[in-house]
């Protein structure tokens, strides 16, 4: 059960890159669904205690709004959950169909916010009309709804890496980038954080996409007093791995290889079906082995396109380990869920916790985060436990404040 919370919020904005896409259209339904009683929190780590007794905004105080490439409507972004994945069902579908036109209304629809570095074609915006097109929309959003406090998430498609640049070590240098519609430099991902971080929102990426890990973005969220985070959420297969590898570590058990076979079908899938975009997910997938484990076994991770699977993924992983007497063993799993149902609460929970932040003056990386990402900034650990104990670390010393708070002003 959902415990009530007796903290009084402003309005907070949730501004989505990627509204309309299925990860978008599952968090709305879902957080709207929950605010009405239709289903239950399961899958929201901000409701587990400790985290549950933070200050966080309650799910129906939540206004969301966007920027997506397509024009198809937010509702029938959602029928495609019930038609296709079947996560939704029609009574939330329909209980909910009045919230999602009132959040259309909200939603930036503009084709050019998308491209590809390598194959500019003329007759786009430059990229500072793109930027102020953004600013302009994170804006009206904040006036329009009265909020006290804003969110920007990217949940765009994987793109491209962008050239290395001397001009990405400075903000200075990445609005030169911006001004010289430099878009081989500047990516989609770079310009909504750009965009995001202006607007003085919080900004996180849950994308593999390059923007926080830059010094120029990072500057100017220093520069802007505001906390972000990411990168590259871990919802499957690598969240399996976070949890697996800690356990051979501690066991002594040495690992050989560890193959891993990833198979999606929706618009993601299809994105990482092109060799270029997929870099930067199989470098972090890849990645987070050789720290838990302390060395590097043999191992490849493939990222396959299955149209037929649509929102729906499977995860096949074979580990082969040697132990005492050198005796060779194997493990296999095979990991099967929705890719946008694993990653929508997430979303959340990431929402609600950088609110926080921001009412508490935090700022710079929310490190604090790292247990939903494959790539965690400024973090070197990556077994999720470790990472998740910093979460419950992070809610207890804020409840050590809130309480005494919430006491004094009882006797008051």
């Amino acid at each position: 059960m959902t415990e009530i919370r007796l903290y009084k919020h402003g309005r907070c904005g949730v501004w989505i890159a990627g509204a309309k896409g299925d990860i978008a259209a599952t968090l709305i339904v879902g957080a709207r669904a929950i605010a009405q009683g239709l289903t239950s929190s399961t899958g929201l780590v901000t409701e587990l205690p400790p985290i549950n007794r933070l200050p966080l905004p309650a799910l129906q105080d939540l206004v969301f709004g966007g920027a997506d490439v397509s024009d198809q409507s937010l509702r029938e972004c959602a029928k495609s959950l019930y038609v296709n994945s079947h996560t939704v069902s029609r009574e939330v579908l329909d209980a909910v169909a009045s919230d999602l036109d009132e959040i259309e209304k909200d939603i930036l629809v503009e084709p050019h916010l998308a491209w590809h570095p390598a194959h500019s074609k003329p007759g786009k915006p430059a990229l500072e009309d793109n930027a102020l097109r953004l600013r302009a929309a994170i804006s009206a959003f904040r006036r329009k709804h009265r909020l006290d406090h804003v969110v920007v998430i990217n949940l765009t498609s994987a793109e491209p890496e962008p050239a290395d640049v001397p001009e990405h070590a400075t903000v200075d240098g990445l609005e030169s980038l911006i001004a010289g519609n430099r878009r081989d430099a500047v990516t989609p991902g770079m310009l909504y954080a750009y965009a995001a971080l202006h607007e003085g929102c919080a900004y996180v990426n849950f994308t593999p996409n390059v923007s926080t890990t830059l010094a120029c973005i990072r500057a100017l969220a220093r520069r802007q007093h505001l906390p972000f985070y990411g990168d590259d959420a871990k919802t499957g297969e690598t969240l399996v791995k976070t949890a697996l590898a800690p356990m051979f570590a501690a066991r002594n058990l040495h690992v050989l290889s560890w193959e891993g076979v990833n198979m999606l079908g929706n618009n993601d899938g299809r994105v990482l079906n092109v060799p270029e975009n997929r870099v930067p997910k199989i470098r972090n997938k890849s990645k987070v082995l050789q720290s838990m484990l302390g060395y590097e076994p043999h191992g490849d991770v493939q990222i396959n396109y299955v149209p037929s699977l649509g929102d729906w993924k499977t995860a096949w992983d074979l580990i082969h380990f040697q132990g005492f007497l050198d005796v060779k063993m194997s493990m296999q799993f095979t990991w099967q869920g929705c890719d946008s149902v694993l990653a929508a609460p997430l979303v959340l929970d990431m929402a609600r916790l950088s609110v926080l932040a921001i009412q508490k003056r935090e700022a710079g990386p929310m490190r604090h985060l790292a247990a939903f990402f494959k790539n965690p900034i400024d973090v070197d650990e990556m077994a999720l436990w470790p990472q998740f104990e910093s979460l419950i670390h992070y809610a207890e010393r804020h409840l050590g404040d809130t309480e005494t708070n919430q006491i004094a002003k009882s006797r008051a």
